[in-house]
């Protein structure tokens, strides 16, 4: 297999992990670009006593994932994909009293990337709180995998993006298995 080739299967097979709890959009349309794949997640609670009409409280937290494929990623397409998302995907964050959280996540499978994008990536940060926070935030979270690092790849994630470290460790160990 070439390395777009290996690239492109760990891709939708990330992409496909994501199916099970996200709503899957491929070439989505977005602001002028075209991502290869775009996933949504919404959650909403609320607690109440003895009738809906009695609220207690009620939480909404969405997470907005936008999917790369690159063959190359410089420090500088990174830093243009973070500038993208943290101003650009903003928009899809709408706070409101019941808005908790909000994360946009940026994926990067690139079959090689510089040491500089890799750091850029680890200390990527971006919060927005909204009305102190009272309409709640929207945190940034990156991830990107690098393929032509040793034993077939590297996962690198800034601190709000640990949570997807996981889905992506273990799909990058599922492509090396079947090569």
């Amino acid at each position: 297999m070439t390395s777009s080739e290996i690239r492109d299967d760990l891709f939708e097979r990330i992409v496909a992990a994501h199916g099970g709890y996200y709503d899957i959009l491929r070439d989505y349309q977005f602001e002028g670009r075209t991502f290869p794949a775009f996933a949504s997640f919404h959650s909403h609670g609320e607690q109440y006593v003895l009738v809906k009409r009695a609220k207690m409280w009620e939480v909404e937290t969405h997470d907005y994932l936008f999917f790369e494929k690159a063959d190359h990623l410089s420090a500088a397409n990174l830093e243009q994909e973070i500038e993208f998302v943290t101003s650009k995907g903003l928009a899809k964050v709408i706070p409101g009293p019941s808005h908790m959280s909000s994360a946009l996540s940026l994926v990067i499978v690139a079959n090689s990337a510089d040491d500089e994008a890799l750091k850029k990536a680890h200390k990527a940060r971006f919060r927005k709180n909204f009305k102190l926070s009272l309409h709640g935030w929207a945190d940034l979270r990156v991830a990107v995998v690098d393929l032509s690092r040793a034993s077939g790849g590297r996962v690198t994630f800034n601190a709000a993006g640990k949570g997807l470290a996981k889905i992506l460790t273990s799909n990058l160990a599922l492509v090396e298995q079947s090569n």
